[in-house]
Formats: C-alpha cells, sequence, structure tokens
C-alpha cells in the first residue's frame, strides 16, 4: 500500500488523541497505536483504542479531508445512495459529486474519502489484531478481537463494492488490494482476486461471530454477535449463498419488535433507542463537536433543521416514480411531500417545503441525532430474498408480509411467484430503506440500470442514464495510490 497514505495514518493517530482529549467520557485512546505490553498489563487499553476506531467511523475527516461530505461510514453510505434511482440532490453541493457519478473518478476527492476512510480504519485494526496474536486471544481480550475482526470485513466489504462489480459473474476478476498486515504498508500490494477478498471477509465475519459469543456490549455503538451476523447476512446475500443470508438475517432480526407509526414518522431515526436499531452510535454534544457541526448526516438529509438540507435547501428528495408506488395506506408514505409544495411543522416551527422533499430523518436537537448503521427491517428483505430464491416462496411471501402489513394495515399477503415476487420485495426494499445506504449496492448487485431522465422526471442536476453493469457503477482508485503504488492497475471508466 502507498507510503503516503501510511503518513496519512500517523496523522490519524495524533487526531485520536485529540479526540481523547476534548472527549474524556469516550474512553478511547489512538485508535491501532497500543502495544501488547499494554493490552497484557492492563485489557482497557484495547477497548480504548477500539472505541478510537468506532468514533473515527463517524467523524468529519475520517477520509483524509476537512471537506464537509466527509463525515465517515454514513457519509459514505449517503453518497453511495446518491448514486441510486431513488435518492435525487436539490442542488449541486456537498455530496453532489456522488449524484453526478463524478465521485468515483480518479482525481475526484469522493474516491478518495471512500478509499481513506476504510483503509485508514484497516490499518488500525490490523495493528491491534497483530497485537493481539502476539499474546493470544483470551477472556479478557476476545469480545475486542471478535469486533475487531468484524469491523474488518465490513471496511472490506464496503471497499470492494465500490471498487469492482457484483461478486457473482466476477469472481475472478481483480478486486483491490488486500492488507493483512501492517508490514505491507512500504512495498504496496496488488489488486487480489475478488474471490480472495470474499474468502477473507467471510472469513472474518464468521470469526467474529464466534468470538462475540456471549458478549454483552455496554452500548449498541459497539458490535455484537447480533450485528456481526446481520453485517454477515448482507454479506452472504452479495455472494449468492442464500442460505447463509436467509439463516444469519433470521438470527439478527429475532425477538425485536418493529417500529410503530409514531416512531417511523417521528424522531425515531434520530434515536438510539430506536426498538429496531441493531448497530450505530450515539452522538452527543461533545462527540458531533469533533471536526464540524455541518458535516455530519442530519446536516444533509435533515429537512427541518438548520444545516445544509433545512437552512440551505441543499434537499434530498424522492423519486416520483417510487413516492407513487407507494400506497397511500403506507404510513412510510408520510415521510416524503407529495407532488406540490406543502407545509409542514416539526419542532414547533412550520416551513414550506418543495415536492418530493424528505422528512424521514428529523433530528429534535442541534445535530446531535444519533446514527443508525443497521436497522431490523434491512433483514427481512435480505430473508425474503433469500428465501425465494432458494425456491421457498410461501416463507418469503409471509415474511414480506410480516413487516409491509406493519407499515400497510391495507397489505394483503403477496400472490406473487418468480421474477414478479423478487421485484416486490426489492420494491417494498427500496420504500423502507431509502436514504439508509442499500439503494445503489442493489442496483449493482442486481444488475438494475440507471433511469433518471424519463418524462416528467424530478431528478435535477443529475438527470442522465446509464446501463446496467456500466463502468461508472465501479469506482477508480485515487490517484494517489496509482502513483505511489505500481503494483495497483486502474479500473477503467
Amino acid at each position: 500500500m502507498a507510503t503516503n497514505i501510511k503518513l496519512f495514518i500517523t496523522g490519524l493517530f495524533l487526531a485520536s488523541i485529540g479526540f481523547a482529549g476534548c472527549s474524556k467520557n469516550l474512553n478511547i485512546e489512538p485508535g491501532g497505536n497500543v502495544s501488547k505490553e499494554q493490552i497484557a498489563q492492563d485489557p482497557a487499553a484495547l477497548n480504548k483504542a477500539l472505541n478510537g476506531i468506532y468514533l473515527d467511523l463517524r467523524s468529519n475527516g475520517a477520509g483524509g479531508t476537512t471537506l464537509h461530505s466527509d463525515f465517515g461510514l454514513i457519509g459514505i453510505r449517503s453518497g453511495a445512495d446518491l448514486m441510486s434511482n431513488d435518492v435525487i440532490q436539490a442542488k449541486s453541493q456537498h455530496l453532489g459529486m456522488f449524484y453526478t457519478y463524478d465521485a468515483g473518478i480518479s482525481n475526484n476527492v469522493g474516491t478518495s474519502i471512500v478509499w481513506t476512510t476504510y483503509y485508514s480504519r484497516i490499518f488500525s485494526i490490523n495493528g491491534l489484531l497483530g497485537e493481539i496474536n502476539k499474546i493470544g486471544v483470551n477472556s479478557s481480550n476476545r469480545s475486542s478481537y471478535g469486533q475487531l475482526l468484524a469491523l474488518r470485513a465490513l471496511s472490506y466489504f464496503n471497499l470492494i463494492r465500490f471498487y469492482t462489480f457484483t461478486y457473482k459473474g466476477h469472481e475472478n476478476d481483480p478486486g483491490i488490494p488486500l492488507v493483512l498486515s501492517n508490514n505491507d504498508l512500504e512495498t504496496g500490494l496488488p489488486r487480489a482476486v475478488a474471490s480472495e477478498v470474499y474468502n477473507q471477509i467471510t472469513k472474518d465475519i464468521e470469526g467474529a461471530i464466534v468470538a462475540l459469543d456471549g458478549y454483552n456490549r455496554p452500548s449498541k455503538a459497539q458490535i455484537d454477535q447480533r450485528a456481526a451476523k446481520a453485517i454477515a447476512a448482507d454479506i452472504y446475500l452479495e455472494k449468492g449463498d442464500y442460505k447463509k443470508a436467509a439463516d444469519y438475517a433470521y438470527q439478527a432480526r429475532k425477538d425485536i419488535n418493529l417500529m410503530t407509526e409514531s416512531d417511523y414518522t417521528g424522531t425515531g431515526f434520530s434515536r438510539i433507542d430506536n426498538p429496531e436499531l441493531i448497530w450505530g452510535f450515539d452522538n452527543n454534544i461533545q462527540t458531533i463537536s469533533i471536526g464540524n457541526y455541518f458535516a455530519s448526516f442530519f446536516s444533509m438529509f435533515d429537512s427541518t433543521n438548520q444545516g445544509y438540507a433545512g437552512a440551505a435547501q441543499i434537499y434530498k428528495l424522492i423519486d416520483k416514480r417510487l413516492y407513487e408506488s407507494i400506497p397511500a395506506s403506507d404510513y412510510r408514505k408520510k415521510v416524503f411531500n407529495g407532488a406540490n409544495s406543502s407545509p409542514y411543522s416539526f419542532n414547533g416551527t412550520t416551513k414550506t417545503y418543495p415536492p418530493y422533499v424528505n422528512w424521514k430523518f428529523k433530528d429534535p436537537s442541534l445535530f446531535e441525532g444519533d446514527y443508525i448503521y443497521i436497522r431490523s427491517s434491512s433483514l427481512y428483505y435480505i430473508e425474503a430474498e433469500a428465501l425465494a430464491r432458494l425456491g421457498n416462496e410461501a416463507q418469503a411471501r409471509q415474511i414480506l408480509f410480516d413487516i409491509t402489513f406493519t407499515r400497510d394495515k391495507a397489505y394483503q399477503l403477496s400472490l406473487n411467484s418468480g421474477q414478479a415476487l423478487l421485484d416486490e420485495i426489492y420494491l417494498q426494499k427500496r420504500i423502507e430503506l431509502w436514504g439508509e445506504g442499500y439503494a445503489w449496492f442493489d442496483m449493482k448487485r442486481l444488475g438494475i440500470a440507471l433511469e433518471r431522465d424519463y418524462t416528467n422526471s424530478n431528478h435535477t442536476f443529475g438527470k442522465f442514464n446509464l446501463p446496467a453493469n456500466s463502468p461508472k457503477f465501479r469506482f477508480q482508485f485515487p490517484d494517489k495510490e496509482i502513483n505511489n503504488n505500481p503494483k495497483i492497475i486502474q479500473n477503467s471508466l
């Protein structure tokens, strides 16, 4: 891997020290900068370093810039959604590079943010895993070990989905550099075959599930076994291992209550106590002040606040076709405006909003809303799709009914089968998870074209079409990586 990235990681360590100084209650140490002696003498040091990685993943500057589009895991997922058919940005400003597909070009800061956010965390994770392996996995470090494996699996999973096409049919394509030891940093590595990367991803997530058995996390900001199984379900769906995808999806979602209408249409998407939340981040006045208030999810997606969406009117809108596909009896339609400008009241203020604006993500505080990374709802659609593809359509229809009827009391058990059933599952998934980072990855996995330039389209400055599996669906590597790592071969556009 390129030396310049290694030098940037050192900068991140210093930044983490600064984080620890201004947010003492976070109990963190510089991510990845803990020796085996510290771990052996003070097991809490490992947890502090791990907490530093979690914090880095939600902070402005995670991708190595000071830009307000650079705010970690949820920022990258937001960018990915803006590359789909379903999420529209009103103005060509922050995150707009994703909406126009410029983010995937080698000299654009978007690809640099994606690359650096995940590889920086991987380097920190590798350092901690290396120190644990020196002393051996034991009862005092097992849960941290499991979380680190899950975070590495998730990081590589997200990276390879940006920089390659979907797994099935592309197993032998060049993937991404597979860095498992920080000893590889000076020389650089070539692109590993996609199947090799995915094999490591599944090895890591399976190891995490085993290591996290019996772990009771202190908050939903940590990955426990349920969260690891939820991540595994998504990974196996991408790989086409539908039996494991269905099994893990069920195990991760069972015994979790779905959101009520009040939760869904109110402030449920900004609260760590959301009943569906499997993994997220508990923001507060100290954590949100790290970097910049405005470089945050609710600044970008909350139409009701005083951030970029609410004050600068860089609204995020729903595609009108998707909006029109939601029945009036479905309460999920209430979190979007219709075809006309309309008044909407929240938090003591009434404003008039443009057509198709979203009111899904509402934070009543000043950018202190909690982040939702994984909800149990997503797992219903993974399980339903996987079962349908396995031929168990009756059970797939029942699972689809279980969640859809909760949202829409007029919904009836589907009579669809074959591709029509898969299409119905996918449509319901798009409605449920709008703005939560799934739509573009599903388009790639399912071979769905980008179609924004249609009659009476409400798309804005990104109104164009791309065929399914267009080269633009695959990011180029950042110029800085190409220039510093002679072993890596660039993606074409």
